[in-house]
């Protein structure tokens, strides 16, 4: 086991043993079909996970309710549903794994997430200030208690029916329960509100009900917050109080997580923040309570082992590093932690939409049915052009099928554009998987060629069957007087020390570059501003939303000017002139910084055009846009060629 034995050791929770210390964590797919039922995308996904060696899985939530069951998600109030768990539980059981069903009534998150069906009243714990806009608000009364009370306890019997080992309440981040939990969303003056106790009681209840209807041997794990993460939000005081309350109502183990989704990023960590945030909220718990606590978020296999060896946590949750590589388990098992494909905590896998999603590390989340591919029916000498990430994923997989593969880059280190990521602060993991490939490269036998500009005259001198051009893009520029002075700057530049900053800094384009570098700088006390044409964080679409708010609200706390909708208008040897709406005025600027995005470099693809008979583009020479979208073209176009 090599330094991870103490996360192989068996544990309990309840009567259910496990055999190792590693559970999955519930997160959502949108793999079901329209009518909330299970698909064979759904089998594929946690076959995979559960094949990998993980010691319990907890499924994605399933919905008690049928008021509260968006399009897309996963229905389990009628009995008409569990069939098609059974089947799941049974998927799970044939690769050694365990299964706990997550239940989860959406409550306010319905109302956050755009989800309220027309004509339909939501209810809630009560009316507060938390209730924004015109939606039809409803303060759930005695009878919506009781029967909210049985929903959660049909479900239970159900998923205790279907073969399941153990249920999980869903308690957290602004769900119904949890806004039960909560003083900032509970207001209420009866039994179910005020003190802690009362604030308990529904959850309390819904306990003890699914213990009457699925048997008090059935174990039962809450998944709390250890801090809502707001002012006047749950603390930790407080939610030691909650977990003992509930251990004394039955439940067999709490879950650690933390942060009301609506407001806050800290329920799902990114890369921006420290590893393992809230495993001290989670010791804190352990300390007040006998049943097992289970700590998630951010949690890396070293700290994992760290945190079971040192007896602090009985359990560790994962969620993204098993979206990154399904096999981390038995990997770690065997000693081969080299071979883990790290999550980098991007969020890219949080975008998901019905029947999609993407990991930036991993081309095969959610079509876990279409891998491995199978061997090339005819081998090919294949070139790829182009050492970043995309191009990498191309040439092992390509490798992998069978076909003789050869990789060109430019300059003098694989990587490409994920370097500059990886030199960000809060980025570092994101050089492993870099790393990752390059082991893969060498373990498939690619020959790996750099500082090399291959140009049409080689690739006709190579006589390649197929040329795959991953040249990448080049950052923009920007068309306004003064963009080309000596005192503007490119933004990939200034985060890989090729560029200096001086005095005080505009940085001009709200996506993710833009800030991120301005965050960097005002972290290290200059003075910086920035503007951008569109909202913060708008690029097409909006950025993913956690990783969005832990950016946004560091750059207020630091309070960095933020100008958006703002037009850069003129560059000045001193300022940069700007223009909202009819207003225009100027902002001192010594040093400018364009992070405006990028345009892609496919001059080599154009040259080849009708000179070589297969050329095939992947990744930002195609159309620039984030890691996963280009992994995906990486293997897609590797399943074809």
């Amino acid at each position: 086991m090599q330094g991870f034995s103490a996360l192989f050791q068996p544990g309990n929770i309840g009567k259910l043993r496990l055999e190792n210390r590693l559970i999955m964590n519930a997160m959502g797919t949108v793999l079901v079909d329209g009518e909330g039922n299970v698909t064979e995308r759904m089998f594929d996904y946690y076959r995979a996970r559960a094949r990998g060696g993980v010691g319990l899985i907890v499924t994605q939530c399933a919905l008690v309710s049928a008021d509260a069951t968006p399009p897309f998600t996963w229905a389990m109030y009628d009995d008409k549903f569990t069939p098609g768990l059974s089947r799941l539980v049974e998927v799970i059981h044939e690769q050694g794994a365990k299964v706990s069903v997550q239940l989860m009534h959406y409550g306010l998150l319905l109302i956050f997430g755009g989800f309220i069906p027309e004509g339909m009243s939501i209810k809630v714990p009560s009316i507060t200030s938390w209730l924004v806009g015109d939606k039809p608000y409803e303060e759930m009364g005695e009878a919506d208690i009781e029967r909210y009370l049985e929903d959660f306890a049909q479900a239970a019997r159900r998923a205790k029916e279907a073969g399941a080992d153990a249920v999980e309440l869903h308690a957290c981040h602004g769900c119904l329960v949890s806004t039960f939990l909560s003083p900032v969303t509970n207001h209420r003056t009866d039994q179910y509100g005020g003190s802690v106790e009362n604030r308990t009681r529904f959850a309390r209840r819904i306990l003890e009900r699914i213990k009457q209807k699925a048997g008090k041997d059935f174990p039962v794990v809450v998944k709390l917050n250890g801090s809502d993460d707001i002012e006047g939000g749950i603390t930790i005081d407080e939610v030691v109080r909650q977990a003992a309350i509930l251990e004394e109502a039955g439940a067999d183990a709490i879950s650690i997580s933390s942060g009301l989704e609506f407001w806050t990023s800290l329920s799902i960590p990114c890369y921006a923040y420290p590893e393992g945030p809230m495993v001290p909220l989670a010791e804190k718990v352990k300390q007040a309570v006998r049943v097992p606590v289970i700590a998630a978020g951010k949690i890396g296999p070293e700290l994992a082992e760290q945190i079971i060896r040192n007896g602090k946590i009985d359990f560790i949750g994962m969620g993204r590093p098993l979206l990154a590589d399904p096999e981390l388990p038995n990997k770690l098992r065997e000693g081969r932690r080299e071979d883990v494909c790290c999550c980098v905590y991007c969020n890219n896998c949080i975008r998901v939409e019905p029947g999609q999603g993407s990991c930036s590390v991993n081309p095969s989340l959610y079509r876990e049915g279409k891998y491995p591919f199978p061997p090339a029916e005819s081998p090919k000498r294949v070139m790829v052009v182009g050492g970043g990430i995309a191009g990498m994923q191309a040439a092992v997989l390509m490798a992998q099928r069978g076909h003789q593969v050869s990789l060109y880059e430019k300059s003098a280190e694989l990587g490409g554009q994920w370097n500059i990521a990886a030199a960000q602060p809060g980025k570092e993991g994101y050089a492993a998987f870099t790393d990752y490939l390059r082991r893969s490269l060498d373990r498939c036998g690619v020959p790996v060629t750099l500082g090399i500009d291959v140009t049409k005259e080689r690739v006709l001198e190579m006589k390649p069957d197929a040329v795959v051009v991953a040249t990448g893009a080049v950052p923009r520029g920007l068309n306004i007087p003064g963009a080309s002075s000596n005192h503007v700057v490119q933004a990939n530049d200034v985060i890989m020390g090729k560029a200096e900053t001086k005095g005080s800094v505009v940085v001009i384009g709200g996506r993710f570059i833009g800030m991120e570098v301005a965050l960097w700088l005002a972290e290290q006390g200059k003075e910086v501003s920035l503007v951008t044409l569109a909202g913060l964080g708008e690029n097409g679409s909006k950025l993913e939303g956690m990783t969005y708010r832990t950016l946004a609200r560091r750059l207020i706390e630091l309070r960095v000017p933020l100008y958006v909708h703002t037009a850069a208008l003129e560059i000045t040897q001193s300022s940069v002139v700007i223009g909202w709406g009819a207003e225009v005025f100027s902002l001192p600027a010594a040093t400018v910084i364009l992070a405006v995005g990028a345009q892609s470099d496919n001059k080599l693809a154009q040259e080849l055009d009708g000179v070589i008979p297969e050329i095939y583009t992947i990744g930002d020479c195609v159309s620039p846009g984030d890691a996963a979208a280009a992994i995906y073209q990486a293997a897609r176009m590797a399943a074809k060629i």
